[in-house]
Parts: C-alpha cells; structure tokens; sequence
C-alpha cells in the first residue's frame, strides 16, 4: 500500500471519528447500533460486528484493540477496515473495487477481496496467503 493511500485512509478514520464523538454516536458493536454513514470507530471494551448498508458513505471501520471484529461492507462499494490491533479480524469486501484492509498478524480473513484493488497486510506489513478472492493471515 503506498504512503499517500495509507494517508487518506487514516484522513478518512480521523474524519469519521471526530464527526462519531461530535454527534454523539455510539460505535458499531455487537448490538444493533448502526454507524452514520458507515464511518465507524468501535467500541474500546467490546467485540465489533458491523454491516455496512448499501448505497450509502464508504465503508471505513476502525476495529477496537484486543477484540474480535467482523465487518461486511456494501457490495461493490468502498470498504476500508483497520484491525490490526484486533484479537481476530473477519471482513467480507462485498467485491469492492476499493478494498484495504490491515490485518492483525494472525487471525484474519479478508473475503472477495478482487483484483489490483484488494490490498490486505497482516501485522507490520507482511502479506497474506492467498486463494481466490480470500486473503488469510496466519
């Protein structure tokens, strides 16, 4: 991933964050809560699943430390998903033609992640095993 994607990506975390705790969000969690406009920053103390809706703002999700977390994102649509600090990570890119995904060094599966658009890295920039449209990280 180059150095200006991995800035707009964390631009576009920042950007949701701040709007999540300005509007008095609650993150996405393992209940039914949704993210404004699937800009999501999850809970610090709890296990994150969130679905994000079609038609709708890019899928950007920043997975709480230590937690497990799965996301769904639209199909076709963007999907930016940060758990590299989770205890496991499952994220299904829906076939986006826009799908990064930081991993932690273990435990993750990225699925339908397609072509030159699918940039996935497990732990510290390590790349993962590959088989089809499914990306894994030991």
């Amino acid at each position: 991933m180059n150095r200006c994607a991995v800035t707009v990506i964390l631009a576009g975390l920042v950007t949701g964050i701040v709007l999540a705790l300005a509007t008095g969000l609650a993150g996405c969690g393992s209940s039914d809560l949704v993210c404004e406009g699937d800009h999501c920053a999850c809970p610090l103390d709890a296990p994150c699943s969130h679905a994000c809706t079609p038609g709708g703002n890019a899928c950007e999700v920043q997975c709480a430390p230590g937690e497990p977390c799965s996301v769904g994102c639209a199909a076709g649509e963007h999907c930016h998903v940060e758990c590299e600090q989770s205890s496991s990570c499952s994220v299904d890119c829906g076939s986006s033609p826009d799908c990064e995904v930081t991993c932690p060094p273990t435990g993750c599966t990225v699925k339908a992640c397609t072509g030159t658009a699918c940039q996935v890295t497990c732990g510290t920039g390590s790349l993962p095993s590959r088989s089809g449209t499914t990306a894994t990280c030991p």
